[in-house]
């Protein structure tokens, strides 16, 4: 199949391809990492945040065949395999046949070596160096960056996601809970 022709409109991926009804917010926050190279999603808790980034992977995956998509949440590393993992896992459950000749492995969905979604993990040790190093030196033609529970995330690493997105088709989609007025 020839998803390149929904480069162009996250929702009609969502609704052709995954079959599913959006709703107007899930379909703004979409457009919004269609449009713009950071994308904030601020909001409580069970609003489908985290439903809508997966299938905005999964949009942006298949959408572009030279993809690579680094997916992190806040520590501990659960929050980064039940939350968003988890979510990606349903749209595998729901469209097995999307990922025939895909290699996946634990926090990896490979179509070769250029083009995956990966899960890295925070480490929860080490310097701000070291955690920002994890996530720098990541260059394709088509990158997305996906954050979830992103206002407990250290600022190295935002550091590190950003020294990323100075060429190409770069996005950064940040999601979080309004807690607290603090970090970056």
């Amino acid at each position: 199949n020839d998803y390149a022709k929904y480069a162009g409109d996250t929702a009609a991926f969502g609704q052709d391809v995954l079959g599913e009804t959006l709703t107007d917010d899930i379909v703004e926050v979409m457009e919004s990492v269609r449009e713009n190279p950071v994308t904030v999603a601020k909001s409580a808790n069970g609003t489908g945040k985290t439903h809508a980034a997966a299938r905005i992977c999964a949009w942006f995956y298949f959408s572009f065949t030279d993809a690579k998509i680094f997916t992190a949440a806040a520590p501990p590393e659960n929050n980064l395999r039940t939350l968003l993992w988890g979510e990606l896992g349903s749209v595998y459950e729901q469209h097995p046949a999307l990922f025939d000749g895909h290699r996946i492995t634990d926090l990896n969905i490979s179509r070769n070596k250029q083009s995956f979604i990966a899960g890295l993990t925070i480490p929860a040790a080490g310097t701000p160096a070291q955690r920002e190093a994890r996530f720098s030196g990541k260059h394709a033609p088509h990158m997305l960056f996906i954050v979830d529970e992103g206002d407990a995330v250290p600022e190295e690493v935002y550091r590190g996601i950003e020294s990323c997105m100075s060429g190409g088709f770069a996005r950064l989609l940040i999601l979080f809970n309004p807690r607290h007025e603090a970090g970056p």
